[in-house]
Formats: structure tokens, sequence, C-alpha cells
């Protein structure tokens, strides 16, 4: 088993270095139906320039690219790249989530960087972990940014933020037990840089669980207050509406999940719509799991995206992630509330709630499922174009850099060889990936789809 596995990694250098080296070429694509992901109908015959990581320029009249590449989009049509708002990228941690004291720290890139090139090809240009080994995620994004992996964007909150005995309190956290050693934990994240603190407020005790302690009202007011005055973002792995009140008008910037297991009183959608508070919508942690149940609750696993970027090791691992669920009955639980989580998302779009694509999950292709979920509780395939694009970089608090095709912003951007706002399904049919500018070859990426020619 070793030879072969060092092999993959050098083959994974060897990309790697190429990608820091390689010229950015500038690019322009002609005659192509856009979607600029703020939500506007499809301009016809659009032009757009890319001149190093940035859009240069976006017209339906000619544009002159001298020596740029030219890309012929008859027929074609241009999204922003997606962003998946919740992820956990692998090889960070080990063990169960829903036994954080029993999480192990690792920081394993032969897992990882795998994984990150299967983002990439699944149209994913720009992750946020939400919750992760800070010594394995920090010098990841930090190579990212440097150009020395080939990678989506990656934005990274570090260890999540909860209390002794709380939901999520193992070793990669901070446990809050007072304000000065609390402030002393933020002030230690701060010198990291982290992209937006995540935090924890959840009691759990519903569906068998043990109820826990969680952060108070007035600790979670301190934290957050004090990560504003630093500028740095908040969000909040909550479940029940009062505690997702509490941290709204406790000055939470967004909000991990939506509140899934209840039906919404109006004045919570209201206050998240007023005070526009992004939620990332993870709506296949009970769509996903709900099916599990079924008797094809896998199949999903033949699909070509997840055949193309998953080892048959990998999709072992969920086949088996399945069978304990099943053990322990939670398909049967998700189940209930399943219908609580769909109904929501469409509420919360309707009543003008800023959602964005999330999953939750650590592999590309489920972010497509996502998008396939929130279409089926009735959002249409047009208006995911925003929530998967422009709502995530809102999310982050970088729409001015990021999520939608406009002259300034950086180049990220999906080349698509069907209409996006026709059927969710043609998200998945991609034609080419830009990211910052330069153009992925996915003919050279270290993934299965290739080792398998």
């Amino acid at each position: 088993m070793t030879k072969p596995f060092r092999f993959v990694s050098a083959v994974a250098m060897v990309c790697a270095f190429a990608w820091a080296g390689a010229a950015q070429a500038d690019i322009l694509i002609k005659n192509v139906t856009l979607y600029d992901g703020t939500g506007g109908p499809a301009v016809k015959g659009a032009n757009i320039l890319v001149k190093g990581e940035r859009i240069a320029q976006v017209s339906t009249k000619a544009i002159s690219g001298g020596s740029a590449r030219v890309i012929d989009g008859t027929g074609k049509f241009v999204m922003p790249g997606i962003m998946d708002s919740h992820v956990h990228i692998k090889g960070g941690q080990r063990g169960s989530v829903f036994a954080g004291a029993e999480r192990v720290p690792a920081n394993d890139r032969d897992v990882a960087l795998p994984t990150l090139r299967g983002f990439l090809y699944s149209g994913v240009t720009s992750v946020y972990d939400s919750g992760n080994n800070e010594p394995f995620i920090f010098p990841l994004r930090d190579d990212e940014r440097a150009g020395k992996i080939i990678s989506p964007r990656i934005f990274a909150a570090g260890g999540v933020i909860t209390v002794p005995g709380g939901y999520g309190g193992g070793p990669t956290s901070l446990r809050v037990e007072n304000w000065e050693q609390g402030k002393a934990g933020l002030d230690a994240k701060f010198a990291k840089k982290p992209d937006m603190l995540k935090m924890i407020k959840e009691e759990q005790g519903l569906y068998g669980s043990k109820a826990v302690p969680t952060l108070s009202d007035e600790m979670f007011k301190r934290i957050t207050d004090y990560a504003r005055q630093n500028g740095v973002r908040t969000t909040v792995h909550v479940s029940s509406e009062w505690q997702a009140q509490a941290a709204a008008v406790n000055g939470v910037s967004a909000m991990a999940h939506p509140v899934q297991r209840a039906v919404l009183n109006d004045s919570f959608v209201k206050l998240l719509a007023d005070r526009k508070i992004p939620i990332s919508t993870t709506l296949i942690n009970y769509t996903q799991i709900a099916r599990y149940g079924d008797a094809d609750g896998v199949k999903f696993l033949d699909e070509p995206l997840f055949q193309a970027v998953m080892t048959e090791a990998e999709r072992k691992e969920v086949v088996e992630e399945r069978e304990g669920f099943v053990k322990i009955d939670l398909p049967a639980t998700f189940k209930l509330g399943e219908r609580y989580a769909i109904a929501n998302a469409k509420r919360m779009f309707d009543e003008g709630v800023i959602l964005t694509s999330g999953t939750d999950r650590g592999y590309g292709p489920f972010v497509h499922m996502e998008l396939a979920s929130l279409n089926k509780a009735g959002i249409s395939a047009a208006a995911l174009i925003k929530i998967a694009t422009l709502n995530g970089a809102i999310y982050m608090g970088r729409e001015k850099d990021l999520g939608s095709v406009e002259a300034g912003k950086y180049a990220d951007i999906l080349i698509l060889k069907a209409d996006p706002a026709a059927d969710v399904k043609n998200f998945q049919a991609i034609d080419t990936v830009i990211k910052n500018g330069q153009r992925i070859d996915f003919a050279k990426l270290d993934l299965p789809v290739n080792h398998k020619k």
C-alpha cells in the first residue's frame, strides 16, 4: 500500500508545482449566454475579458482581447463559480461528529488534496471550512492563497467555540469557561487570521441525545462584539428557534444551518430577513440521511460526478456511514424532521432571507445534491444561481470581490454546456472551470476519473 500512496502524493506535488508556475494568460470568452449571479435575467451574446486574476470587462459589444486566449462560448452558458458555504475539509479530524470529545486531530494532506481537486472538478471555486483542526486547515488555506496547491478558494474558521462539555467540544475547539480565558483564546485565534469564527449554541436533548451546556447569551454577545471589533465575522451552529433568535439578536453575522426541526414563527423569519443574516442551507443534512433508510439510499454514489472524484475506498466509507446510521435508526429520525427542513427553506426564501448553498460535507459533488434538494423544496433553478454564488460571497462578507461575473471581481467562472436556469441538473453540465483567472485542466487533475483512462 505504501508505494502507490507515495506515487499519488508525488503526482500531486508535480501538479501543484505546474499550477504555481503556470503563466497567467488573459482569457476572452466570446458570444456566451451569461447569468452574472446577481439574480438578473440572462444576457445573450455576452463577451467576458479576464486579465490576470480579475474580470476586466463584460459587454454585449465586441471586446478586443489582444493576445488573450479565446474561448468560443457559442451555445454555452456562463455563471460564477459555485461556493459551498459549509464544508469540513477531509484530513483534519477523525472520529464521530456526534461525539466531539472523541474527535482526534489529524494533519493528512494526502486525504485533503484530492478532495480539494474534486471540488474544482464539481464546479466549486470557493469553500468555507466551518470547523477544523487549526494546524491542518490554516497552512492548507495559506498554501491555496500562495498558489502552491490546486484547490478552490479556502476560507476557514479553525476550531469551533463552545463550552466545556458542550456540543462540538473536542480537542480542536476553544472551550470558553469565563471571559478572561475566552478572550485570551480569541486573541490566539485572531493571530491566525480566521475568515470567520464558528460558534456553538446547541443544547441537544432531542432525538435521543442528551442535553448539554452551551454558550450563554451574555457570553455569546461578548464574543460576537469582540470579533466585530477585530474585523472578524461570526457564524453559529444552532438547532432551536429560540437559540437561533438569541444568536441573531446578540450580533451573529451568519448561521451555519437553518432551524430544521420545527415550523418557524413569523417573527423569527422576519428577524432574519430584516437583519440580512445569511444562512447556509445544509438541507441534505436531512434529505440525504433520511434517504439512507431507503433501499437505494446510496445510489447517488453511482452518479458520474461521484464516480469521477471519489475513490472506491471513499465511496465505501459513505456506505459504512449509512450502515452505522441505520443501526441507530437515524434515517427514520431524520425523516420526521425532513418535511420541516424542506418547508422552512422555501418559506425563508419566499420571505427574502439570504440563503446560500452549503452541504456540511467534504466532497464537491454534494453541492449538487444540495441544490437539487432546494429545487425540490420549490426554489427555481434560476433562483438557485444566486444562492449558489453571490449569496455565498455575502455569507463570507466578500461580495465586493467574489460571487458574480462583474468587472473588477476575481475571475471565478463556470462555462456550462446547458442552461442552468432551465434545470438544476444543468449545474453539472460543466465545460470549463476558471478559478482566479486560471483555466483548470481537468485532464491533468490527479483524480479517479483520470486514473481509469
